[in-house]
Order: C-alpha cells, then structure tokens, then sequence
C-alpha cells in the first residue's frame, strides 16, 4: 500500500468537528501519510474551512475511490446535509444527531465497499444523537450495528505513548466482577497486543491491573486476582505474549510511565481513564474501536459546544488520529480481522512515528 485512503467523518455539525477537519487536513504532515476524504455536508465544511482561514478549495465526489490525493482540495463525499441556514452552532437538536449518524453510515458504506483503508470519526453529541431515534449508546456501538456485528466492540486507547483497555467498559460497578472471567481477561490481552503490534510498539510488554484493593492481598481482599486475572496473565505468557500482573491499580500507571509497561488491561472504565485523561490533559491521544472489519478511531474528545464556531478549537488530537488512522492500515494491508495482526510474537520494528 503506497498511501491509504482514510475517511473522517464531519461528526457533530454544530460541535467542532468541521472546524478541526478544515485545520487538520491543511497540516502538511497528514496529507504526505494518506489521502483522506471528508464525510459530510460540503455547504458546512465549506462554512468551516473560511472559519479557520485554510487555503483548501472543497470539491465534492461521488466516491472515495481514488480521491484525496491533491492537498489543495477537501474531497468531500456528501452526506448528512442540512438545509440552508438551519445550523445554530452549540446547540442540541435532532437534527445535527442525524446529520452525524449519516456520516458514520455513508463511511462505513465505503469501508465495506472496499474505498477507503480506514475511518477516522470526529465528535457527536449523545443527546442530539438520541434525540434523532438512534438507540445505539455511543457512537462505537453505532460503528459497530453499522458494519452489521452486534457483539464484538471494545475500545483501546492511546495517550502519551501509552496503549490502554478494558476488560469491562459501561456497566454498573456491582456488576464488574462478574464479568471478569479468564476468557475475557485472555481476549482484551490479546487484542491490545495486536493493534499495538500493528502501531509497531516496541518492546512490547502489557501491564495487567488487579481488581481488588492492594490486588486482593493474597485473598484477603477478594479471590479475582487468584481465580481469574493471574490465570489469565499465567495463559497469555504460555502463548507467546508478554504480560505482567496482577498489578494493583493505584501503581499500574505509574509502572507504565516508568516504562515497565507500553499497555495496560484494566478491569473497568475509571480505572483506565482516571490514567488517560489526567496524561492527556496536554499530549494529544486516539481511541481505537476494535472488533470492526475496518479499523476506525477517533478522538478523546467531545463536540466542545461551548468552542464551536468561534475558531479557537485545535486539531492536535484528529491530526493525530488520521496519521494513526494511516499507519495501522498501512501496517494491516495484509487484512484486518478487528483487531491487526494475529501474530502472537513482538515486534522488533521501531515504534511508529505520528
């Protein structure tokens, strides 16, 4: 593969999304990764581009196949189009939810039809999706009832170097315990392995956390870390990976900043992201949508409302996203099975540059 062709959707039209699709697609240094092709109204990113005083001209295709390739266009394929003059920046309305969740639908169009290597999906608002009668609850889930798979969704992602996942997601905290079973633990292993393989992380050594206070002390705090996650780490270490654990989680990311570790299995959400969001707060990060037949990121970040429009948003973290977006078709040119390379062993290729 020379140059894949990557996919961003317009997301949110009243959020920032347009405005940082204008700003990213202008940097230099994404457009010599890939040849991107915006999803979206063409009337708004049009809107978008003279907001942030880019030189791009907007010229709209019918398909994604072999767009993107001059940088002084936006290649727009035309979908969730609003009529003229309904947008009203930082507000929530059923319409701008069904304008964001036609862009999903028409990118993942083009996925399944073998046009574009990858997608890369900006910012939507919750509310405004529900509000258009979308029942999926975020936009991952979405991702995945688009590409027709109603099971196999889970997130990784990326901060500051570091590579992270969980092995429950959004769930009660009554409920996490017993969702931790050694297939489980085995599976989001195995899945971080491979898409940072894919990203060439090297070494590569994956942390897992404990569920329990001090990871149960022996027992006394809880049976899981004995039961269930050891085992796991213990298979995972038999079949060629490299895991440590359990490790008690108010030291997982301090291990990893050390360097003992390049990705982490945590148990649930804020145990993963209490981590990510306080590294994040100055470094740009991308979040992986794993278990889809195409690989699809976005960013770490929400519609900004409050921003939108006014031309002050940065683009670091979908810039970001669309190199990354990039470097991993590259690197799954071969095939994609959701989640990179099935190869068990660790990479010996130096960590991706993005």
């Amino acid at each position: 593969m020379n140059k894949p062709t990557i996919a961003i959707t317009m997301g949110d039209p009243a959020g920032i999304g347009p405005e940082i699709v204008a700003r990213a697609l202008g940097d230099p240094k994404v457009r010599a990764c890939c040849n991107p092709v915006v999803i979206g109204d063409p009337e708004i990113l049009a809107r978008a581009v003279d907001l942030v005083g880019s030189r791009l001209s907007i010229v709209i295709v019918p398909t994604a196949a072999g767009a993107g390739a001059n940088r002084s266009a936006l290649d727009v394929v035309s979908a969730g189009e609003l009529p003229a003059g309904a947008l009203m920046p930082g507000t929530v309305d059923a319409r701008w939810g069904e304008s964001a969740a036609a862009c999903c639908r028409r990118a993942v169009e083009l996925a399944k039809a073998r046009e574009v290597n990858a997608i890369v999906s900006t910012p939507f608002n919750k509310e405004a999706f529900h509000m258009a009668g979308i029942t999926a609850m975020d936009d991952m889930i979405y991702f995945q009832q688009c590409f027709g798979d109603l099971n196999s969704a889970y997130m990784v992602g990326e901060v500051a170097g570091l590579w992270v996942t969980t092995v429950t997601f959004h769930v009660p905290f009554r409920a996490i315990a017993d969702l931790i079973t050694v297939e489980a633990v085995l599976a989001k292993i195995h899945g971080l392995h491979r898409v940072m393989q894919a990203a060439k992380v090297n070494p590569l050594r994956i942390g897992v956390a404990g569920l329990n206070v001090h990871s149960g002390e022996g027992g006394m705090f809880g049976r899981e870390e004995i039961d269930v996650i050891r085992p796991a780490i213990e298979k995972a270490n038999a079949e060629g990976y490299s895991a440590g654990g359990p490790v008690p989680a108010d030291s997982l990311f301090l291990k990893a900043l050390k360097g003992e570790y390049a990705g982490l299995v945590c148990m649930y959400h804020d145990q993963a992201n209490i981590g990510r969001k306080i590294l994040g707060r100055d470094q740009p990060g991308v979040t992986l949508y794993m278990g889809m037949p195409t690989p699809v990121l976005t960013v770490p970040h929400g519609t900004a409302y409050d921003i939108a429009w006014t031309g002050v948003a940065r683009e670091a973290m979908l810039a970001r996203a669309v190199m990354m977006a990039a470097a991993i078709a590259k690197s799954a040119s071969g095939g994609w099975d959701g989640a990179g390379s099935t190869d068990n062993r660790e990479s010996a290729k130096p960590p991706i540059s993005v």
